[in-house]
């Protein structure tokens, strides 16, 4: 069994694992054909213009809630799209949202190109890089979110029906560091609690709402590196995971919405996006005691 059989065998594991397991740098410039049809871990962009946010009152507030289930994909192709260079995964692989309080307003433009390889539309591989292609909700508008950093999170407007999409990685495939990824994110102002869940995400094994200890947790993620992992590391984190080592960290957002992390507290890597982090030994000074005692079922093997 090679590495990409073990990744596919394990089960719940994201796109980006499967094929850094199978070269030790990504050298596919396809997205779709990365991530194929299998889900990523996570279910998480500077505006073409500089402006201002229109005002809003100190009354008002804004709630997200899904709204539906996820909507179906013909393709079967993980829903991405590109804005500004980077790349965006959409919230929940494309489940709709409603907005309590504030409707998205500020448009950020449209998705023109159709990145699907079955369709061919477009380009087909020409528009792999292209700002405004998408894999979902082709001809769908994008909009800042109210009160959100826009660079992190938008909104897209398709049919009628709004959906969220979350940045994951920068579409060329460079490096982001923590820093990048936390500072884009506003994750130390927008979470209000963390939660441990199992793997697959179903079971709440631990909750801390302490907001001075959530930030302290944040402020701590900030230390981590990129991880350059070796085929021999990816199988560690697949063996890792088909053993129950491995959880979510989830942050509940004050708008009403969730994003995950997974971490492996005995390897010390933890995800951000797409992208895999080493977390050094004076975070689990710190923190480690917070996964001590947990439990979870061994991931089954296909």
């Amino acid at each position: 069994m090679n590495n990409k059989d073990l990744f596919k065998a394990i089960g719940d594991v994201d796109g980006n694992l499967v094929e850094e397991a199978n070269t030790a740098r990504r050298t596919n410039k396809k997205p779709y054909v990365r991530w194929g049809t299998i889900a990523a871990c996570l279910a998480l962009v500077v505006g073409l213009a500089i402006y201002k946010s229109p005002p809003t009152p100190e009354s008002a507030s804004l709630e997200i809630s899904k709204q539906t289930q996820v909507s179906s994909s013909p393709t079967g192709i993980r829903k991405i799209l590109n804005y500004n260079g980077y790349r965006y995964a959409f919230v929940e692989d494309g489940a709709q949202f409603k907005f309590t309080g504030l409707e998205p307003v500020q448009s950020l433009g449209t998705l023109e190109y159709d990145i699907n390889p079955e369709t061919g539309k477009n380009g087909g591989d020409n528009n792999v890089e292209k700002d405004y292609s998408s894999t979902f909700a082709v001809g769908g508008k994008l909009y800042e979110i109210p009160t959100y950093p826009f660079h992190f999170r938008i909104a897209v407007k398709y049919e009628q029906n709004y959906y969220l999409a979350e940045l994951v990685a920068k579409v060329n495939d460079s490096e982001m560091t923590a820093k990048e990824y936390l500072d884009m994110s506003n994750l130390k102002e927008r979470a209000k609690e963390i939660h441990i869940l199992n793997h697959v995400g179903n079971d709440v094994l631990k909750k801390m709402t302490d907001h001075a200890f959530v930030e302290s947790i944040i402020e701590g993620l900030y230390s981590a590196t990129n991880a350059d992992l070796t085929n021999k590391e990816y199988e560690a984190i697949g063996q890792a995971q088909s053993e129950g080592k491995s959880y979510q960290l989830q942050f509940n957002i004050k708008d009403g919405t969730q994003m995950a992390m997974y971490i492996i507290p005995e390897l010390k890597v933890v995800s951000m996006g797409d992208a895999y982090y080493q977390l050094p030994d004076a975070f689990f000074d710190q923190f480690g005691d917070i996964f001590v005692g947990l439990r979870q079922e061994a991931l089954p093997l296909y």
